[in-house]
């Protein structure tokens, strides 16, 4: 068994007391972090799930890096959109434990893909991501596997989050299947989303500043609190997990 913690979408700013829609990232982040650190720690692994930072800069990167080197845990950091995928790479690769792209837990294997396109804000699995997953798979022996990326990999009912997913989606959705993939956990649409396909779980985890409204066909956010997710992954390949609202 291991447990492991999913924050997403930060959005941080090079300057800690700035703002980004009414929300200071810097702020909303150490109150999930603070509120994880109390009720669902120690974690076995924490995935940073892209977005990390707003602005790109590479002292943001540094900075949180630098807060995920005390965590004394393994991570997986991958880029959004957002994100500047090399500043982000070179601040990380200096934190212990960092664990980059594959991550083996007792009977898990963790995938994490870059489905970054640079410049833009759809997403999309380059053939180094298809590799990638595929030389995981082939070589995980008896392990179960859990994949994350940043972008959506499916529909989840908001219309103007429809283009903005990762263009290959139903490829991908197809090859995780056909592997025995148990689970995709992904960022990017800030709201919380749970549904099975094939066999594969799909879990959304909310940003840990703002949220969408889900199921909105227009850009629209809501009032509700930063979040993190929380699971557990069971030896026999099940998933306990939940989204963890701070201050709710």
């Amino acid at each position: 068994m291991a447990t492991i913690l999913q924050f997403t979408d930060l959005h941080l700013r090079d300057d800690p007391a700035a703002s980004v829609r009414g929300v200071v990232p810097q702020r909303s982040f150490d109150e999930a972090l603070y509120h994880a650190r109390r009720h669902d720690w120690p974690a076995d692994a924490v995935l940073l799930t892209g977005d990390l930072a707003n602005d790109e800069y590479e002292k943001t990167y540094v900075r949180l890096a630098g807060i995920a080197a005390g965590w004394q845990t393994p991570v997986l950091a991958i880029p959004g959109n957002h994100d500047n995928k090399h500043a982000l790479r070179a601040a990380f690769d200096a934190v212990p434990g960092m664990a980059g792209n594959v991550l083996d837990l007792e009977r898990w294997r963790i995938v994490a893909l870059d489905s970054q396109v640079p410049r833009k804000v759809h997403g999309d699995l380059a053939e180094d991501m298809w590799r990638l997953l595929d030389d995981a798979a082939a070589t995980r022996d008896d392990r179960h596997l859990l994949i994350c990326l940043h972008h959506h990999p499916l529909s989840i009912g908001s219309r103007w989050l429809e283009n903005i997913g990762l263009q290959n989606a139903e490829d991908f959705r197809k090859k995780i299947s056909a592997l025995g993939v148990r689970a995709c956990l992904f960022g990017h649409a800030h709201q919380e989303w749970d549904s099975v396909e094939n066999g594969v779980r799909y879990l959304g985890t909310p940003s840990t500043g703002r949220q969408f409204e889900p199921g909105s066909d227009n850009f629209s956010e809501t009032d509700d609190p930063p979040a993190y997710r929380w699971l557990e992954l069971q030896d026999d390949g099940e998933i306990e997990t939940k989204v963890v609202w701070v201050n709710r």
